[in-house]
């Protein structure tokens, strides 16, 4: 049975909660005078009342109390946002479509086209006052630097083509610079549907993963091996003078490489070896369309397994970062036992599948990394 998501805001008057079936389920966003502040998930008979309602979110909803950074009395930094696709014109429309009101708001929007095999990309995007670019040698990381060296803004924000921005997300990362010491910042996603069993598997495997707290993370508190608890790709963003002074995103990571994925994980930890903060902020909030056919939602936990001990792997034999002997067996460890506990309090458990896919990833994640590696020095000879 399909999931319904909705969204209700408990500073106003709590509406009656019509559901499409009976037994439907129902997964609300939570939202505080329009902060995102928890997820109520619920199955119930067709209708729900204002007061079960209420009890439902006091019951499954911990307030957080405290405040967000406000931005600083001066004027606000530029943001460029950067959204990178390859031969996925349906994803990217949608996400398009929800950045025109940040667009119409001021900001910068740069599209870019990785690696095409068709000209599709390049047709949907006229139809937007956005920035069109092409970047012909596969790989997300090198599609990520080809935007940052197009784009003007002092920040400059990626999300996926499969997201759709909320509307004051990019406001929501900016006003995280108002510390000088922040250098990245992250912010929450959240699912846009859930209307198969492979999307609530996944949905399963993340929710453990995200959290409704706003967080600073720093050096020595957060090792740069362990980089990857700060964010993740689909929404992050960086003072653009220190990512380019960092040598942008290594292009050994990600899609379109061997490792599959972790040039977020991988740019996070240079950022905190370079004494800088990352920020998390989740009311800088952007929707993700979870894969709906189970190969497809294997092969991306399998890739997170490989991105994620991949950039270890460079940490360790690169950096000479003595913190990987931590991070890689707790790391190694932590989503089996974390499962495992969460079945037995009978409390939403990443499934046993995706865990043993994200296990073998990681297995194999040195080995990409090293392949990676010959790949990027032969295209340079």
């Amino acid at each position: 049975m399909a999931t319904q998501v909705a969204e209700i805001d408990i500073s106003r008057p709590l509406p009656a909660i019509e559901l499409p079936e009976r037994d439907a389920g129902l997964l609300l966003l939570v939202r505080r005078h329009g902060r995102p502040v928890g997820l109520v998930r619920l199955r119930a008979a067709e209708r729900l009342s204002p007061a079960e309602l209420t009890a439902a979110v006091r019951d499954q909803v911990h307030l957080y109390e405290g405040g967000l950074p406000s931005p600083g009395a001066g004027p606000a930094p530029r943001v460029a946002v950067v959204v990178c696709s390859r031969e996925r014109p349906r994803e990217l429309h949608r996400c398009l479509e929800a950045l025109r009101c940040i667009h119409g708001a001021g900001h910068e929007v740069v599209v870019v086209d990785n690696a095409p095999a068709s000209d599709r990309t390049a047709r949907l995007c006229t139809a937007y006052p956005y920035t069109y670019l092409c970047e012909p040698r596969p790989g997300l990381n090198r599609a990520r630097n080809r935007g940052l060296e197009a784009s003007r803004g002092e920040i400059v924000a990626f999300t996926d083509d499969d997201c759709e921005p909320d509307p004051v997300w990019l406001d929501a990362l900016a006003a995280a610079y108002a510390d000088e010491r922040v250098g990245a910042a992250t912010g929450l996603v959240l699912p846009r549907e859930l209307e198969t069993r492979s999307q609530e598997r996944f949905e399963a495997y993340c929710a453990n993963r995200r959290s409704f707290r706003p967080r600073t993370f720093a050096a020595p508190d957060t090792p740069p091996s362990a980089a990857g608890v700060a964010g993740m790709g689909a929404n992050m963003s960086f003072r653009r003078a220190l990512l380019e002074e960092l040598g942008g995103f290594d292009p050994r990571f990600d899609g379109g490489m061997p490792t599959l994925s972790g040039g977020d994980t991988e740019a996070f930890a240079r950022v905190l070896a370079r004494g800088r903060r990352i920020a998390y902020r989740p009311d800088a909030l952007v929707w993700h369309r979870h894969r709906r056919e189970p190969a497809a939602v294997r092969r991306v936990v399998f890739g997170y397994g490989v991105g994620l001990y991949a950039v270890l792997a460079k940490r360790l034999l690169e950096d000479g970062d003595r913190g990987v002997w931590i991070t890689a067996p707790r790391w190694l460890v932590g989503p089996p036992i974390r499962a495992a506990w969460n079945a037995v309090r009978r409390r939403p458990a990443a499934p046993a599948g995706l865990v043993l896919m994200e296990l073998l990833g990681a297995f194999l994640g040195p080995l990409r990394y090293r392949a990676a590696s010959r790949l990027a020095a032969s295209s340079t000879t």
